[in-house]
């Protein structure tokens, strides 16, 4: 399936349904700049770095509904969206990849105890799990929807990944937010999680940190 109209067709969700384009568009392109950057850890490809992408813009869609949902939250919301939406350009099962992905942005991590999760072949949810940890950095990267965080490129280490950040105003409580949000990443790559800048460890167990 053509990879522009594909996005074209989720674009198209976000613009009709986001009422923060700019965060949103911020986070999928720091989520794709880890995917990128910790290829040899996840092994996925093309279309698993466009579901992402997807899930990275449309993430936050359900905030419009969330009101009404029961108190269920908006990342269920999400899901819900991308799960009904009539999609031309993306298979039932690329559909079901990139609701979750969306869904375990917050709360929660995947879990078979959610129905949806566990009726994915064990190969899907392995794609969620990876693409989650990921997303799930990404926005917390984002945490305050000032897009201070410019750029991250991931380091493999054998025993940690650095992220090492580009960033244009202060960082710490996006780095906290990454540190609460990051546990699927650690179990998933394997790995603890650094994060620096300016080739300093940017630790919030010790505030204040200045960037």
């Amino acid at each position: 399936m053509s990879e522009d109209l594909a996005r074209q067709e989720f674009l198209a969700l976000m613009r009709e349904m986001e009422h923060r384009p700019i965060h949103v568009s911020h986070v999928a392109q720091l989520a794709l700049q880890m995917f990128d950057g910790l290829l040899p850890l996840h092994n996925l490809g093309p279309r698993e770095r466009l579901i992402l992408e997807g899930a990275g813009h449309l993430h936050d869609i359900g905030h419009k509904f969330d009101s009404t949902d029961g108190g269920e939250g908006h990342h269920k919301q999400s899901a819900r969206l991308i799960s009904q939406r009539p999609w031309q350009h993306f298979t039932p099962r690329e559909v079901a990849i990139m609701a979750l992905v969306a869904r375990y942005h917050r709360k929660s991590p995947p879990d078979l105890q959610h129905s949806e999760f566990a009726a994915l072949p064990e190969p899907e949810r392995v794609i969620v799990e990876k693409l989650s940890a990921l997303l799930r950095l990404a926005d917390s990267l984002d945490r305050n929807h000032e897009q201070f965080v410019d750029r991250v490129t991931p380091e493999i280490h054998p025993e940690k990944i650095i992220f090492r950040l580009e960033a244009n105003g202060p960082v710490l409580r996006e780095v906290i937010a990454a540190h609460k949000k990051g546990e699927l990443a650690i179990i998933v790559f394997r790995r603890s999680l650094v994060f620096m800048l300016n080739d300093q460890i940017i630790d919030p167990a010790a505030p204040p940190w200045r960037w």
